[in-house]
């Protein structure tokens, strides 16, 4: 694929350039393409540096042809949406400025019935590393008595995902109402330290368990995706036992993400797509 541009500098203060960020994706392939293929993708794009951004989610012209549409209803009309089957397509994203990817929860053979559920753990200004771990323990062991098994990931951001495979029997109103009562439950037991409501009025000192990205159209960033922020984070899946008190033992960049992937013995989110579970909708009213 030809680049254009390979020297223009992406991130000012480490000097990564389009190059640098081509050549991440094209080693990273292989860990990021399962969470990315075959979903639609909203995409934030950054054609100058990570600072100058957009968000995109449907064609343009002049866009390569590695990239495929799909034609989804939305209020009133259907309107093309971006996916993409294989490296080419991940490759073509990255040549013409992407520096997120952002897909959806439901596999385009069936748009319309989520495949996992995403709780974003999104602290208030001043909260510390420790307490959004301290949660997201929570939200895994609270998961667990349902039945759930999840997994974790880091977002290149202050935050963590909770993310749990289901299959996909129920449509989006119905994972999102579960996914509010789940969330709404830890408040009710917690609500000192919990709130499941985007008021940043009353966010204040608390950790916002975010359950919103759960509906129909709304994404979160994928494994492995870098992230439009000062140094070059990636999203990173782990394993439960690697979740410190310390952030900087599972902050990664694009350049230190490799010795990681490189040293590791087992795919942390190996069994992602191979559980069959489904929502305990009787045990969450």
């Amino acid at each position: 694929m030809k680049v254009t541009h390979p020297n223009k500098v992406m991130y000012d203060e480490d000097h990564y350039t389009k190059q640098d960020i081509i050549d991440y994706y094209d080693r990273v392939a292989e860990w990021i393409l399962p969470y990315v293929t075959k979903r639609l993708l909203t995409l934030v794009r950054c054609p100058q540096n990570y600072q100058e951004c957009f968000f995109q989610k449907h064609p343009h012209l002049g866009m390569s042809t590695d990239i495929d549409t799909l034609l989804v209803q939305e209020k009133k009309a259907e309107a093309p949406y971006l996916y993409i089957t294989n490296k080419q397509g991940l490759l073509a994203l990255i040549q013409m400025g992407t520096l997120e990817i952002h897909p959806w929860g439901s596999p385009i053979k069936k748009v319309n019935y989520p495949d996992m559920l995403i709780f974003d753990l999104d602290p208030a200004e001043g909260i510390a590393w420790q307490r959004v771990v301290e949660a997201a323990f929570t939200v895994r062991d609270n998961l667990a008595q349902l039945k759930l098994q999840s997994f974790v990931k880091t977002t290149g951001g202050k935050g963590l995902h909770v993310v749990v495979p289901i299959q996909p029997m129920h449509e989006w109103d119905t994972v999102k109402n579960f996914t509010q009562a789940f969330a709404k439950a830890m408040v009710t037991v917690d609500p000192e330290h919990y709130i499941a409501t985007m008021s940043k009025m009353k966010r204040k000192g608390k950790l916002f368990i975010d359950y919103l990205r759960n509906a129909r159209g709304a994404t979160s960033i994928a494994p492995y995706s870098t992230r439009s922020k000062k140094h070059a984070p990636v999203a990173v899946p782990l394993h439960w036992d690697e979740l410190t008190h310390d952030r900087r033992d599972t902050f990664f960049t694009i350049k230190t993400i490799f010795k990681r992937l490189d040293a590791l013995k087992k795919d942390p989110w190996e069994d992602f797509f191979t559980l069959h579970q489904s929502l305990p909708l009787d045990k969450i009213k």
